[in-house]
């Protein structure tokens, strides 16, 4: 039997929670210890019968480490991951991979230099129905793409406000959870040559917008629209639609709509919309859904794939550099909305 990657989880919150259960089922990865200071780690580390430690200086002193991921909030990015690139030890780091550029930098630089590598968090590139997406747009089945249509409504229990870092900037719902639409979109679609946005915080009152419009075009030609809030009750976004998350009740309804010439798509529910002969509106048009869409192994994919990485077998599919360019749209998308004004990328 292969040695499993033994992996450290720094920070145990809502994601770090998910990466020790993804952990726990993987065949390839287990789980070495816990770093954090909270009353839910000493419980964690109980329930997962693992080590804990208070710090990160104490888990770089510890034996058999092979790999660490580090899911504390954005703010901390930099110093908590620059501390393992510099000791050789890989880093799968949650999104977004810094909460500005030149901290991200750093740390691709670091890992380059350290010859360590760099795993970004989008682990939704990870997803089964995600690689069925790419391969039909790839394919050329929905001809041309003109456009895509982006939906992320969801609505955030005081409870989850808690966190200050949640409020401060790079904390409201375009860092936390647009930039894993961000990162998919550019994977399906390609390049973004400009951004336009506006952003409000109307409702919730916080110094961080609780809403957003965001227009995309694309180097292709293809435009985007992304709508994103936490403060709407619904149905339609990708968290609560996917089911790759166990942290989220799944909706069965789609997110995500993209359009061709030849056809569309919406998923996660993979419907395909076409006609048979005669492209008209005024003849009947067609739907087929896939009906063995469902993939709710995305993180543990992501594990897998991680363990993969730190031993050398293949190259991260989310590397900085993919995380940086992300990170650069959305300050782009926060430079459009406080100038008013398209921004080119």
């Amino acid at each position: 039997m292969k040695k499993k990657i033994n992996i450290s989880i720094v920070g145990t919150g809502l994601m770090g929670l998910q990466h020790i259960k993804a952990i726990s089922k993987s065949k390839k990865a287990k789980l070495h210890s816990i770093v954090d200071i909270s009353k839910n780690a000493s419980s964690l580390s109980k329930k997962f019968k693992t080590l804990l430690y208070s710090s990160v200086d104490e888990v770089l002193k510890s034996k058999n480490l092979d790999a660490v991921i580090v899911a504390t909030p954005n703010q901390l990015h930099e110093k908590h991951t620059l501390s393992f690139l510099k000791k050789k030890i890989p880093v799968l780091l949650e999104k977004p991979i810094s909460d500005n550029i030149k901290s991200a930098k750093k740390i691709i630089n670091s890992s380059k230099m350290n010859k360590t590598p760099l795993l970004i968090g989008y682990h939704r590139r990870h997803n089964a129905i995600v690689s069925k997406v790419k391969d039909i747009i790839s394919s050329g089945k929905l001809g041309k793409i003109v456009s895509a249509n982006v939906l992320c409504w969801l609505y955030k229990h005081k409870e989850y406000y808690k966190e200050k870092w949640r409020i401060s900037k790079g904390g409201g719902p375009l860092g936390i959870n647009l930039v894993h639409d961000i990162d998919m979109i550019c994977y399906l679609l390609g390049p973004i040559q400009y951004v336009q946005a506006f952003t409000t915080n109307k409702t919730r009152k916080f110094k961080v917008e609780d809403t957003a419009t965001v227009s995309l075009v694309f180097k292709s030609g293809a435009l985007c629209t992304l709508n994103i809030s936490d403060t709407i009750v619904a149905p339609w976004s990708y968290e609560l639609t996917a089911g790759e998350n166990p942290a989220y009740p799944i909706t069965n309804q789609s997110a995500y709509m993209i359009g061709g010439t030849k056809g569309s798509l919406q998923f996660p529910n993979l419907k395909n919309w076409f006609y048979k002969k005669e492209r008209s509106w005024w003849k009947k048009i067609l739907v087929k859904e896939d009906i063995n869409k469902k993939d709710d192994n995305t993180l543990i994919n992501q594990i897998n794939h991680f363990a993969d990485v730190v031993s050398k077998k293949i190259q991260p599919k989310v590397n900085g550099n993919d995380g940086l360019v992300s990170l650069k749209i959305f300050a782009a998308i926060t430079k459009s909305a406080k100038l008013g004004k398209k921004i080119r990328l």
